[in-house]
């Protein structure tokens, strides 16, 4: 963490009056001032974006790109770097609404998603990836399956699509998916132990631990075990807004990093954050599971930070596996390029380093 020395009282006033002298007109009359933590021009800029909705990847919960997100909103930091951020729970068509311009930042499941979206004609950037590793796993019951190749004749559960990480795993070891039963199911975990499949598709960080705290035992199959990579919790803008207004997207990832900060830095600020989300929360709200979930994904991605750079640092080389299980596969008609799917320019002007700079600094 940065630090600076503020100005006195008294400068900071003089400094308010020749603000207001140099930019105040007829026009103008109210131009946006300096706060404790930027300038009173990149004030005016972030403002400048106007509203900015972020939809989530999922309903507010612990999550990752999601509850630090929720944190920066209640204490304050998109106020203090003069963004008007609104977050909206979402899980589905994410990537229409921000190429549209309805929303302006959005989380992703995956890159995956990002350049499936862009292939198929929205005009979205990713901006930023927190999970540098794949989070899809492949779960069935302890003991019952000690290679893959015995989930021949079996039916196996996944959720809207069958991940294509998932897919790569199992060909990997030689497993014909036309001898699976696969069928399209729920979010329900417990179908496993249940008996109702033999194996289903899930996140590590969300149903082994469900399970396990249900008293399930469940053996998790990761792909990335098997040499196919990923990612996960992806952040992605509107195109043309992003490039009109890099301070707002810079200081929204910059705000949005360091909540996440503040709340692995005490068990007390991450149960301070469930709690906000479970007060905003419309429907039935584990916080034990929640709270869970996110020390499951923060491990995940403390684990996997690419060597030099901080969170949410991401490559077109990182992105790369995903392109290539994306054209394999079918989900796009052509071949996808990562680099231009994604940019770290605003990463760039947020990090020394691996160190996130915060404040801003003075003057920017």
């Amino acid at each position: 963490m940065r630090t600076r020395t503020l100005p006195t009282t008294t400068s900071l006033a003089l400094a308010a009056v020749l603000v207001l002298s140099a930019c105040g007109s007829e026009d103008d009359p109210e131009p946006a001032a300096a706060t404790d933590l930027v300038s009173a021009e990149r004030c005016q800029a972030n403002r400048d974006a106007g509203p900015i909705t972020y939809l989530s990847s999922f309903d507010l919960g612990g999550s990752v790109a999601i509850l630090n997100v929720l944190a920066a909103e209640e204490l304050g930091y998109f106020d203090d770097l003069c963004l008007d951020v609104e977050l909206q729970p979402s899980a589905e068509n994410n990537a229409q609404l921000l190429s549209a311009g309805t929303a302006q930042i959005a989380g992703m499941g995956s890159a995956s998603d990002v350049m499936t979206a862009i292939a198929n004609g929205a005009r979205i950037t990713g901006v930023a990836t927190y999970g540098a590793v794949g989070q899809v796993a492949l779960m069935t019951r302890a003991g019952e399956i000690t290679s893959l190749d015995q989930l021949a004749g079996r039916t196996l559960g996944y959720k809207i699509v069958m991940p294509a990480q998932v897919r790569a795993m199992l060909e990997s070891e030689g497993v014909d998916l036309g001898e699976l039963d696969l069928v399209s199911v729920g979010f329900d975990p417990t179908i496993l132990p249940n008996g109702d499949v033999d194996a289903l598709t899930g996140y590590k960080d969300n149903e082994p631990g469900v399970l396990d705290r249900s008293g399930h035992d469940v053996d998790v199959w990761s792909p990335t075990d098997y040499g196919v990579e990923g990612t996960f919790s992806v952040v992605a803008t509107n195109t043309d807004w992003a490039v009109e207004h890099p301070t707002a997207v810079e200081d929204f990832l910059r705000a949005s990093f360091q909540a996440y900060s503040w709340i692995e830095e005490d068990e007390a600020h991450l149960d301070e954050a469930i709690g906000w989300a479970e007060d905003r929360a419309t429907s039935g709200f584990d916080a034990t599971n929640q709270r869970a979930r996110w020390v499951a994904g923060a491990q995940l991605i403390e684990d996997n930070l690419l060597e030099g750079h901080g969170l949410g640092y991401q490559t077109p080389e990182l992105w790369a596996p995903e392109a290539e299980l994306i054209s394999r596969y079918g989900i796009v008609d052509d071949e996808v390029d990562p680099a231009a799917a994604l940019t770290t320019e605003y990463l760039d002007a947020i990090y020394d380093g691996d160190q996130l700079v915060w404040p801003p600094a003075a003057g920017n």
